[in-house]
């Protein structure tokens, strides 16, 4: 019997995996990732070469790849967002693309809270200060009581917002496609800049935007109350950068926790600001969520091929 052939671009896949033993009995591999880095898109377009299944992470499927892969027909993404991959493009072509929207619930909710408490309690400037011999203390504040606006109450924002609310939180959110809340303390607001006027602090949990142009743009993060807290663990162009900086040197924004910036590497200023905390895309980059989504993700693609043979 001929296997189906797989590229796996995304970096760092467990090939050692529960998900591997099920691949491998339809599949034939012919492409893996293991510089651990993410492919370029001349690297995509080489990857793709001859294969029929990707399994992908961020890698750049732009139109131009997705042309030249003349066999693939599957993409099984390693995530849940789409926007790395030009959906029209891969459309006219009948390819599939699936993604793992489950999987990593809990542990980007779980970084979300991490990195909000890293900033509110400003535990990494009091580990650095205390490694230099510096033990001054100055006060911060509680997270109880505060007002959280929640952008986007999917599944992840909605795990957010059950967990915030149980350490006290005041609990408003933004989402269009929401009319009635899971629970109804939730506040909606019809606008971003009426939930941005109203928040403690915003936390981001929506897609990409389909021009990749910012949520929080100038007008939104203007309307911010001083001292506000922006938590980001959703995507980097959601939030529009040079009016972020702004803000931030003027103290409306009194800190910042990233886990996706404007550009992957970033090169830009952002993290010049110690009350910017950043980890680098990491927040579903848990051992058990990571297995979670290799074989959600591998499962979505012996589903599509047992379909085909009927």
């Amino acid at each position: 019997m001929e296997h189906h052939t797989v590229a796996i671009t995304i970096r760092n896949f467990d090939l050692h995996g529960p998900a591997m033993s099920d691949l491998l009995a339809d599949c034939r591999i012919v492409y893996t990732n293991t510089t651990g880095q993410r492919l370029s898109e001349e690297q995509l377009a080489g990857a793709l070469r001859g294969a029929e299944i990707a399994i992908a992470g961020t890698e750049p499927f732009t139109g131009r790849v997705i042309d030249a892969a003349d066999r693939l027909h599957i993409i099984s993404r390693v995530g849940t967002g789409t926007d790395s991959i030009d959906l029209m493009a891969a459309g006219r072509k009948g390819i599939r693309v699936f993604t793992t929207p489950d999987a990593p619930v809990q542990a980007v909710a779980e970084h979300t809270l991490a990195l909000l408490l890293a900033v509110l309690k400003q535990i990494p400037q009091y580990n650095d200060a205390l490694r230099k011999g510096i033990s001054d203390a100055r006060p911060v504040s509680l997270l109880a009581g505060k007002h959280v606006g929640v952008i986007g109450l999917g599944r992840i924002g909605t795990r957010v917002a059950h967990m915030l609310e149980s350490l006290g939180c005041h609990i408003g959110y933004y989402d269009p496609f929401v009319e009635e809340p899971p629970r109804k303390s939730w506040q909606r607001s019809d606008s971003l800049t009426g939930l941005a006027s109203g928040s403690d602090i915003l936390t981001l949990h929506t897609p990409a935007q389909p021009d990749h142009r910012p949520l929080l743009d100038a007008a939104v993060l203007g309307s911010c109350r001083k001292g506000i807290i922006i938590i980001n663990s959703a995507r980097g162009s959601l939030i529009d950068e040079e009016a972020m900086i702004s803000l931030l040197d003027n103290g409306t924004i009194a800190g910042a926790g990233l886990d996706v910036l404007p550009s992957e590497p970033y090169t830009g200023s952002l993290l010049s600001y110690p009350q910017v905390i950043a980890t680098p895309h990491i927040a579903s980059f848990t051992q058990e969520t990571r297995s979670l989504m290799e074989q959600e993700a591998v499962a979505q693609i012996i589903t599509a091929l047992e379909g085909e043979k009927t």
